[in-house]
């Protein structure tokens, strides 16, 4: 299965590059030989020669292992470690919006009870009568019509 091809922004090529390049500064700093330090990684001099490249195809593991080999590990604990966005965005979510009043949440009525009625059971007089007499607080009364 041939393996996808991995496509960054420049930026990120910069920053790649800028990463393998510090790595390389580094050991020079002290003044480990690539065979020793390849050794120390664990990974061949290929694989270290690349890394400090900054190849972005190289396992994270590799550059894991060279920043312990260099005792550099906990550094890798301050990537993304402040997420402004995020949080922005979390905070965002939790805005809520302003409660509407009792009186503007009830439903308005569109039809008064002769309406509701009529549409209920049209050939009904007794249910019309029951429920006119509901609505303007009369007993019902028992003519059948």
């Amino acid at each position: 299965m041939a393996k996808k091809s991995l496509t960054l922004y420049p930026n990120q090529t910069a920053q790649m590059a800028a990463f393998g390049e510090r790595i390389r500064l580094a050991r020079l700093r002290r003044k480990l030989t690539t065979t020793l330090f390849a050794e120390r990684m664990g990974v061949s001099r290929e694989t270290l020669r690349r890394v400090e490249n900054g190849d972005p195809t190289v396992a994270f593991a590799s550059y894991l292992s060279a920043l312990q080999t260099l005792g550099l590990a906990q550094d890798i604990d301050h990537l993304a470690s402040e997420d402004v966005l995020g949080r922005k965005l979390q905070d965002a979510s939790f805005v809520t919006k302003p409660k509407q009043s009792l009186a503007s949440s009830k439903p308005k009525r569109t039809h008064d009870a002769i309406t509701i009625a009529k549409t209920i059971q049209p050939n009904a007089p007794s249910l019309i009568n029951q429920v006119l007499a509901k609505y303007k607080n009369k007993p019902p009364s028992n003519d059948q019509g």
